[in-house]
């Protein structure tokens, strides 16, 4: 049997709606404030920042010196001023590097002895055919249209290529000694399989400047190529390695340049004071008297230092000194 409530019933329970009503937006302003203090940060599990903006900086000045070194050697080659700028350093999935290539292409696999494992330079078609009409004596006028390139023009661009492996090994030399060694060159990006798709690559993207063209040249080191030397691009193991005590070979070295270098040696007799007249009328045979006595020592001057007192005399037929205290700060110190 259902209770009826009483009007008194009803009433409370009516009140009770409007509070509740309320409580939730009292709660929502609660809840805002409490967003509002909360730090949020977004993270792209597809895209794991792995490499540290302290390390992508290091990278960028290894690269900053390959960009240099290579376009010396471009501006030698092609007879013309060359600038290479490096644009960004990037991190991405491999599989995204790969769909941002262009079909054709010219990818020059190479591999990286101490790191076990395989890198890759992209050179634009277009940039390949400049040089190469450059090369043979053209203006390097080249179609827009990209092409892909012939076994004849791979022949000629291996040796610019491999140049441009020697400077990556000159500019990450201060960080770790890395031997390069071009592996294999394709025009199909999708056929290129060093990593698996969805490892994190380090993307270094130039642009190259020849008079009034432009293009653009990558360079792509999957991740777990480099993880063994990621340490070693951090800036406190930069500051570690430059204070590094020096070893005993590097004082030696230090001391075998020194013990070969020419150092002035003077040595003073003495001092006199002449006049105009007597020093107009002497002649050979005249006898000059000096303010030393025999038995005072002499000041021996190394550079513009005083740095010994000595004896004068003779040693096999030859005039000589006899070095006998050390000029140190405030006393002698007698040998």
């Amino acid at each position: 049997m259902s209770k009826i409530l009483s009007q008194e019933e009803i009433d409370a329970l009516l009140s009770g709606e409007s509070m509740g009503a309320a409580a939730p937006a009292g709660a929502a302003d609660a809840g805002e404030e409490e967003q509002k203090d909360k730090l949020v940060s977004l993270y792209d599990f597809k895209h794991p920042n792995r490499v540290s903006k302290d390390q992508l900086r290091t990278i960028q000045t290894i690269h900053e010196a390959f960009a240099r070194g290579f376009a010396t050697h471009l501006s030698t080659r092609l007879r013309s001023l060359v600038d290479i700028d490096l644009t960004s350093v990037d991190q991405l999935t491999y599989s995204e590097f790969i769909m941002s290539m262009a079909d054709p292409s010219a990818v020059y696999i190479f591999n990286i002895k101490e790191l076990e494992g395989d890198a890759i330079m992209e050179i634009s078609p277009q940039l390949v055919l400049y040089i190469i009409d450059r090369s043979f004596g053209g203006e390097g006028g080249v179609s827009q249209e990209a092409r892909e390139i012939t076994i004849i023009e791979q022949n000629v661009m291996k040796k610019i290529v491999d140049n441009a492996l020697d400077q990556l090994v000159r500019s990450w030399q201060n960080i770790t000694p890395l031997t390069l060694e071009l592996k294999d060159f394709e025009t199909n990006p999708q056929l290129i399989q060093i990593s698996p798709p969805g490892e994190t690559a380090i993307m270094i993207s130039f642009e190259v400047k020849i008079a009034d063209f432009s293009s653009l040249l990558n360079l792509c080191f999957p991740y777990f190529v480099l993880e063994d030397v990621m340490p070693k691009l951090s800036a406190q193991h930069q500051i570690a390695h430059s204070q590094k005590k020096r070893t005993r070979h590097d004082v030696g070295i230090v001391e075998r340049k020194l013990k070969s270098t020419d150092v002035p040696v003077k040595v003073a007799l003495g001092t006199t004071q002449l006049s105009l007249r007597d020093i107009l009328s002497l002649e050979e045979g005249d006898i000059v008297r000096l303010d030393n006595r025999l038995d005072e020592m002499l000041q021996v001057t190394i550079g513009d230092s005083n740095k010994f007192l000595a004896k004068p005399g003779i040693f096999r037929n030859q005039k000589a000194v006899k070095i006998m205290a050390e000029i140190k700060e405030g006393a002698l110190s007698h040998e």
